[in-house]
């Protein structure tokens, strides 16, 4: 009889310890960061005012947990002479002020409105990441700033050439299909 009792004992011990382990499991596997993807079409009508080019690009993002988001930046047809890309700040249809620079970085960057390096360029203008912690941030925006705006789709991309020094194309950053 007490060994009945104490077979009984070990096993809804056992039991206990399972559904335990069960919860637990499903708990941290909640904690893995979920991707969210977004993205932004380059167009000479989405300038403000409105600029007439065959250009056109895309940007990628993909934000892979609280602190990073991965991004590529690509024309889509032939583009010449691009002085700069970057994020602004700006719901559609009004220009903001730049938030993250992505070409040429900020440190390659020669003073002065688009007298950046030009470049011609069909396909890849650039890939990187964007962190918390390793990226400049122009003031007085911060990660949490580009974060929030990203999310309320209030935040574009930018590219500029020689012939449009305002922006050649531009594309809304909003949540990805």
């Amino acid at each position: 009889m007490k060994r009945k009792i104490g077979i009984a004992s070990m096993v809804a011990a056992l039991s206990l310890t399972v559904a335990a382990c069960n919860d637990t499991q499903q708990s941290f596997s909640s904690l893995a960061p979920v991707k969210v993807k977004f993205s932004a079409t380059l167009l000479g009508s989405n300038e403000v005012p409105a600029v007439t080019t065959t250009a056109a690009g895309i940007m990628n993002l993909i934000r892979e947990d609280s602190v990073t988001i991965l991004y590529d930046i690509a024309t889509t047809s032939p583009t010449d002479s691009v002085t700069m890309v970057h994020i602004h700040a700006g719901a559609a249809g009004a220009n903001g002020p730049i938030m993250v620079w992505f070409f040429p970085t900020e440190a390659a960057r020669a003073p002065g409105p688009a007298t950046g390096t030009a470049a011609r360029v069909n396909g890849v203008v650039r890939v990187g990441r964007i962190s918390r912690a390793g990226t400049t941030f122009i003031a007085p925006f911060t990660w949490d700033s580009l974060q929030t705006r990203i999310a309320n789709s209030t935040a574009y991309v930018n590219l500029h050439t020689r012939r449009n020094p305002g922006g050649e194309i531009r594309g809304q950053v909003v949540p990805a299909p």
